[in-house]
Order: C-alpha cells, then sequence, then structure tokens
C-alpha cells in the first residue's frame, strides 16, 4: 500500500466517521488493519456501530483506552503509606 492510499483510506474514514477519534494503519494479527482509537468507550461505541468489518480490503478495529495500571504504574506509587508492622 503507497503512502498515498493509506492517507486516503484514513481521510475516508476521518471524513465518515468524525475527526475526533485517531486513525491509523497497520498490520494486526489478521493482517493489514485500520484502528480508529477513540478516546472513550461511549465513542467507541457510537464509532463501532456505524464503522464496518472491513473497508477497502482492511480489517477494523476500535479501541478506547481503559483504566488499568501497570507494573511501571505500580513502581511509581509509595506502599509506605500503606505498612502496617502490626500486620507483619
Amino acid at each position: 500500500m503507497s503512502p498515498l492510499e493509506r492517507d486516503n483510506i484514513i481521510l475516508e474514514a476521518a471524513l465518515e466517521w468524525g475527526a475526533e477519534p485517531a486513525y491509523d494503519i497497520r498490520n494486526g494479527t489478521l493482517g493489514m488493519t485500520l484502528y480508529i482509537e477513540c478516546s472513550c468507550k461511549e465513542e467507541s461505541s457510537y464509532i463501532r456501530k456505524l464503522a464496518p468489518t472491513e473497508i477497502q480490503g482492511l480489517y477494523v478495529v476500535v479501541t478506547y483506552p481503559t483504566d488499568v495500571l501497570t507494573y511501571a504504574d505500580l513502581e511509581e506509587e509509595s506502599y509506605a503509606d500503606y505498612y502496617d508492622p502490626k500486620l507483619s
């Protein structure tokens, strides 16, 4: 896929479903995939109802961020506030 074809697909998607989500085309587990990254679950549900599962030979995946803590987040947190010597 040429950069011009890629840009045209992303432009078509943005015109169809709005400029608010971020669009990207990259190789996924099922082949070339159009990723639509929404800002919240409600927006992703709305876009998922509008967007087909495939567009111009690309799979379509709609995502949104979740508030799952990662190991890096846990390392930054101070555990001194949670330490209770009576429980040792």
